[in-house]
This record gives structure tokens, sequence and C-alpha cells, in this order.
């Protein structure tokens, strides 16, 4: 198995489990480029059995990846980071209010020294998750289990940034 899929799983199991067993094609299909990619872009509508008339089926994992590959520097500086444990422990303690104002709170008033990378990280990746349609508090909470999943393995983490940033 390969980096790209093993983290991509593994990022899928963290936020957005629903979609684990696309990951390793949705990787595929991702880094390939070209119309496998542009095709996990675009949004279905289907008839969902249950729901009321037609529903749009959306793929959040493409829009995870996208966001990534967007943000494979600031990652990497993230990644790279002496302050580790102290971002572990600020990303705690600011995700533990469920309040989307008071978790904003929280993270401009983290100084800059040494959270500054933390801070890039959450606004760029989150940015970049809500500017492809994805409301606030959902890109919030997925940027979130994203960062928290990298912090596990930020070795492996590593390789797996360096290696999106050159495949795409």
């Amino acid at each position: 198995m390969s980096v790209v899929t093993e983290w991509t799983q593994k990022i899928a199991e963290a936020a957005v489990p629903e979609e684990i067993d696309l990951a390793p094609s949705i990787a595929h299909a991702f880094f390939s480029g070209g119309k496998e990619r542009k095709q996990l872009f675009q949004r279905e509508k289907k008839n969902v059995q249950g729901a009321f008339g037609i529903a749009e089926i959306t793929l959040i994992l493409p829009l995870i990846l996208q966001a990534l590959v967007y943000s494979a520097t600031v990652l990497s500086t993230f990644i790279s980071s002496t302050e580790l444990n102290s971002f572990l422990t600020a990303l705690n303690t600011t995700f533990s209010f469920r309040d989307l104002s008071k978790r904003k709170q929280k993270v401009a008033s983290l100084p800059d020294n040494p959270f500054l990378p933390l801070k890039n990280v959450l606004l760029t990746i989150s940015g970049e998750l809500h500017s492809m349609g994805l409301p606030e508090e959902e890109s919030d909470l997925i940027t979130f289990r994203i960062l928290m999943k990298l912090l596990e393995d930020s070795a492996g983490a590593s390789q797996f940034i360096q290696k999106i940033a050159k495949e795409t």
C-alpha cells in the first residue's frame, strides 16, 4: 500500500468514516489527475431512498485531499515544528468548545509564538474546505480531525504531505 493510499484511508477514518471504503479508489482517481480526478468533484443529483425528492450526493474526501494539496506548504511547516505537543494541547482545548465563535476566539487569542504554524494551518485548511462549499462548522471540525490524525504520526504525515505536494 502506498503512503498516499494509507494516509488517505487514515484521514477518511478520522474525518469522514462513511467514505473509508472508497478511500483507495478516491486516492487513485485524485492523484491520477485528468478525467478521473475531475469526476470526483462532479455533484450528482439522485433520488435517495427515504429522502424527499432529489438529493445531491457529494463526496467529502476529494475536497479534503484538495485542501491538503493547497495547504501543503503550511502543513509542512506545521508538521516539522518542534512545538507539536503544544499544538496538540491547543487543538484539544480549542475544539472542546462547541460554539464556533468561541473556537474562533480561542484560535485568534493564541500567541503567534509558538502557535503561528498551528493558526496558519487551521485557517488555511478550514478556509479551503469552506471555499469548496462545506459549512464553516463542518470545515472546522474536519480540519481538527485531520490535524489530530496527522499529529499521531508526524513522521509518516510529513512523508504523506511531501508526496502529495509532488504528485499534483
